[in-house]
């Protein structure tokens, strides 16, 4: 009997002690849980300025369960109020990778669980300049501007171009306002007075001159019918 009870003791103590170690282990089922609630992760970035009013990025991760670790730059992060904030200041232009892990009283302590990728784009400081906010259209007063500026010198010089080019288009587009014929002779009479204006005199005094003549006819005829 007793031999059956201490079979019965050794049994049950294995038995336990095999489920218990099993569940010390990461589950399929607490792996995918974690891998489910670490997929709610959102990656964002802030746009900083030091002292000296450099720019600078840095990389925030939201929504992380107090059972998900972030991993960044060799580092882990632990969330705060579901908030991490990766203190590794990022340049912008490139994508990173901030990977999720189990956290640290999980059974899947830091076991691998989802990748989250990020493209952060390239401050274009030139878009603080005076100049930039008459003509903020330009493509180098983009904030986010991705392309390459040498310095100073070509931002200037391709602003100079582009008001230019504004200008051309400006006159392109003004519309000719066409003149009727009256307003062309009127143009033409008086663009050429030292011709028009002594042709004018002469009919002028042609003109009078007919009139006199006629007045003169007239009066004779008067004087011989009477």
């Amino acid at each position: 009997m007793k031999r059956r009870s201490l079979l019965f003791i050794a049994i049950f103590i294995f038995t336990f002690g095999f489920v218990t170690k099993v569940e010390a282990f990461c589950s399929s089922k607490s792996y995918n849980d974690l891998k489910a609630t670490a997929y709610k992760a959102t990656v964002s970035y802030e746009l900083k300025f030091d002292s000296r009013n450099n720019a600078f990025f840095q990389l925030v991760v939201q929504n992380v369960d107090k059972d998900i670790l972030v991993l960044f730059g060799g580092h882990y992060y632990e969330p705060v109020d579901g908030i991490v904030r990766i203190d590794t200041i990022v340049a912008g232009g490139n994508t990173y990778e901030v990977m999720l892990y189990g956290g640290y009283d999980t059974y899947c302590n830091q076991e691998y669980l989802y990748t989250k990728r990020i493209t952060v784009p390239k401050y274009n400081k030139y878009s603080e300049r005076d100049e930039c906010i008459e003509y903020e259209e330009f493509a180098l007063c983009n904030k986010w501007y991705s392309g390459y500026i040498s310095g100073e010198d070509e931002f200037l010089d391709r602003l100079n171009e582009y008001i230019i080019s504004l200008n051309k288009t400006e006159k392109e587009e003004k519309p000719v306002k066409t003149k009727s014929f009256f307003q062309k002779v009127i143009d033409f009479y008086t663009n050429n007075l030292i011709i028009t204006l002594p042709i004018t005199i002469i009919i002028i005094l042609f003109i009078v001159y007919r009139i006199v003549v006629k007045i003169k006819k007239r009066k004779n005829r008067i004087k011989l019918n009477s």
